[in-house]
């Protein structure tokens, strides 16, 4: 049922609306969303709302009402698509204004949705002030096509739509830049490869043949760079800020963009030596962190020029925008977990001062437990995480009362239930502080066992994590080899014997496998940390 003040009426001989609010047709399948976007417009009293929820239902409005001036449909609909239905309407009115509502934007939905006859596009979830500039283009550009279907003259419909298509083109291409490096940023994981892949962003993006980026030093004497893309001159490996002239220190110094004739580091014989000056030109832009100058990010090209260039730099400040977040956020992230790195390994070291036994015990049996898992061929995401579990495997520890872990006796069966709790100790001290799973996982089952029989858990084989295993030989061999309170360090080659007398029952075979050949490898010079150098060291 249409509402009674949706009536049928048509436009003046002057090609604009009569007296009355924009018409806004809502195709949704979704109740909830066209009553959000409802109540939104009629609190804005200049508009009317028409409601359907599917797009057959969409075009029996239409017929019934003479005229709607903008629809907003949802792209996944039962029947047919919200992209089909607009292009079909397209054929059916080609003033109507559409616009794509979609909860999983990507590039190849905007293109096909733009292809399709729809202006503009909105994102699940969207703000009231983007569902509002939306409405805004829209209905600018329902009173052009109006303006224009009365219009006569066949060149101003021409020149209209050259200037809609252009802007098109151009809002698209914004697109495919925003999501290209945001695609691109998010799969950094440290600063040093996220400088990398802005000079290699910024020569695809600006389709040059240099790429630099500059990083001031802490005491702003200098500014290096940290990344290139192409051959760069050697007098811009580092550049002093005593050079006041350069073009690098004026974006550091004065915090804008520079735009020059001829590149600053041209292809030649002579640009590993020096710069010189060619046809062409350069662009540097400032790097920030909040408000702080942190570099300059620029390229240079012999084809780029001058008077095409301003895009150019328009793209180089969007780059160095969204990359300047992505830094903060991982520099921040850096501190905060080397911060808490070093608060957690402090508590391992007042831990093992308790004890004299097993100073400095987690240290050797993180370097023992990297040197496996080197030789076993361990990825540098595995091994980094497997020197952070190993620094804290027994953190756990400091949840035991000290009268059972300094026992000089043997335990009871009562005392050692309780020791085995340290692997689930620690691995809840390490959760609960948002840490990875992979590190949580290993210092819980680094007592797992190959054939089941080990604790917290009893897991067997496979099941157990590999990290874990590899921890599991690396702690027993340095416990055999370290002095207790109820007994002295046993040498080397019974430690080893031990290991491999258990292969296949405690200890994984393969792992065994890979301690063996690190043990022949290091020969009678690899001895154990208390006693000599341990490997690596």
């Amino acid at each position: 049922m249409l509402p009674p003040s949706v009536q049928p009426k048509q436009p003046d001989a002057s090609g604009t609306l009569p007296n009355r609010p924009w018409r806004v047709l809502i195709v949704d399948d979704d109740p909830s969303i066209i009553q959000i976007i409802e109540a939104y417009l009629q609190r804005q009293n200049c508009y009317e709302v028409v409601k359907a929820s599917n797009a057959l239902e969409a075009f029996s409005v239409l017929d019934h009402v003479m005229e709607v001036d903008v629809v907003l449909a949802d792209i996944n609909m039962p029947g047919m698509s919200g992209i089909e239905f607009v292009e079909k309407l397209k054929m059916r009115d080609r003033t109507i204004v559409a616009a794509i509502i979609t909860g999983e934007p990507s590039m190849d939905v905007i293109v096909k949705a733009m292809r399709s006859g729809a202006s503009d596009f909105l994102s699940k979830p969207f703000r009231f002030d983007q569902l509002q500039l939306a409405l805004e283009r829209l209905i600018k550009e329902r009173s052009i096509l109006l303006e224009n279907q009365y219009l006569t003259e066949e060149v101003r419909v021409k020149r209209l739509l050259e200037q809609m298509n252009q802007k098109l083109a151009r809002k698209m291409r914004e697109q495919e830049i925003l999501f290209t490096i945001s695609e691109s940023l998010s799969r950094t994981r440290n600063s040093e490869e996220l400088y990398h892949m802005l000079v290699e962003l910024s020569a695809r993006l600006a389709d040059a043949s240099k790429a630099m980026l500059w990083i001031t030093e802490e005491d702003r004497q200098s500014v290096i760079l940290v990344a290139s893309h192409g051959v760069v001159g050697k007098d811009l490996k580092e550049i002093s800020c005593d050079q006041k002239d350069h073009p690098v220190i004026k974006v550091i110094n004065d915090g804008i963009p520079v735009l020059g004739e001829n590149p600053i580091c041209p292809s030649g014989p002579d640009s590993d030596s020096t710069s010189h000056h060619v046809g062409g030109c350069y662009l540097l832009v400032p790097f920030r962190i909040r408000d702080e100058i942190l570099g300059v990010l620029g390229i240079s090209d012999e084809c780029i020029e001058l008077d095409a260039a301003h895009e150019t730099l328009f793209l180089l400040h969007i780059l160095s925008e969204r990359a300047s977040l992505t830094v903060e956020n991982i520099l921040l992230y850096d501190s905060l977990f080397m911060n808490l790195h070093a608060t957690l390994r402090a508590l391992v070291r007042s831990l093992e001062a308790k004890d004299p036994y097993t100073k400095l015990h987690s240290e050797r049996v993180t370097q023992w437990a990297v040197s496996i898992a080197k030789e076993m061929g361990c990825s540098e995401e595995e091994i980094e995480s497997l020197t952070f579990a190993g620094h804290l495997h027994d953190i756990g520890k400091i949840g035991i009362r000290d009268q059972i872990l300094m026992k000089p006796g043997k335990l009871t069966d009562e005392e050692y239930e309780i020791i085995k709790t340290h692997p689930v100790i620690g691995a809840e001290i390490v959760g609960h502080l948002g840490l990875l799973q992979a590190e949580t996982s290993i210092i819980r089952h680094h007592h797992e066992r190959w054939d089941g029989q080990g604790y917290p858990d009893g897991l067997k084989g496979l099941q157990i994590p590999k990290l874990s295993r590899i921890l599991a030989v690396a702690d027993t061999y340095d416990a055999i080899t370290s002095r207790r309170p109820y007994r002295d360090a046993n040498s080397d080659e019974f430690a080893l014997e031990e290991i491999v007398r258990n292969s296949g029952t405690q200890f994984d075979p393969e792992v065994v496998e890979a301690f063996i050949s690190l043990w022949k490898k290091q020969g009678q010079e690899m001895e154990c940390g208390h006693q000599g150098q341990l490997p690596g060291e």
